[in-house]
């Protein structure tokens, strides 16, 4: 069993630490690197970036039960993840990120599925049988609003003044070609969809790891 664990923290680790250096990095994501902000402009990237840091906290576990001072994080990490895989997939169905980039390899689907999918997985593995969370409601929602208020303020005052592409009708650099058709009125509608989006899947989230009997929050 602990063999086990150790294998699959060391494979979760390596990917991690694989698109932590592409993606944040070097920012090779939808964006090339020269653009402001870098592979951080994008909350893909944020979400790759907490997974690895739970993914190195893991294997430092690893070695010392003792360590479980990042568990007040996987809450808000299992969130976010959740916002990423369902706001890109439907995002990207409705064509609200412009034309898909021609000549993708095999290997290009592969590590979009990964990003938005795959890592995914590895972190809700190791939240349900490997760690524990959902245990400080205070605490650990509060992550949550601070990841969701930061990214938005990053967006908003520091990534599209910094950048002038892509455009839309209405501004250009914002990160996501459909943000630029969206006036004030209209990111904030989506801003408060996406918050109601994050609290539903709190909740679910709550209900998977700590059961059906156990309240919402």
């Amino acid at each position: 069993m602990e063999n086990g664990r150790l294998i699959f923290r060391s494979v979760a680790f390596v990917l991690a630490l694989y698109f932590f250096i592409t993606n944040i990095i070097l920012g090779f994501y939808i964006l090339r690197a020269g653009s402001w902000g870098g592979g951080l402009k994008f909350l893909t990237n944020w979400n790759l970036l907490l997974n690895f840091i739970i993914a190195c906290c893991a294997l430092v576990n690893e070695r010392d039960r003792k360590f479980v001072s990042y568990y007040f994080v996987l809450p808000a990490s299992m969130v976010l993840n959740v916002l990423v895989f369902v706001l890109y997939w439907v995002i990207k169905l409705l064509g609200g990120f412009g034309a898909a980039e021609s000549g993708w390899s095999i290997f290009d689907v592969l590590k979009d599925y990964y990003m938005h999918f795959g890592t995914s997985v590895f972190l809700f593995v190791e939240v349900l049988f490997y760690s524990k969370a959902f245990q400080d409601f205070r605490k650990e929602f509060s992550v949550f609003g601070i990841i969701f208020v930061g990214y938005i303020c990053w967006m908003e005052f520091f990534v599209q003044v910094n950048n002038d592409f892509p455009c839309g009708d209405v501004s250009c650099g914002y990160p996501y070609l459909f943000l630029n058709y969206l006036d004030v009125a209209g990111r904030l509608i989506f801003y408060l969809i996406v918050l109601i989006l994050g609290v539903v899947s709190w909740m679910g989230c709550r209900k998977l790891v700590k059961g059906p009997g156990h309240s919402l929050f």
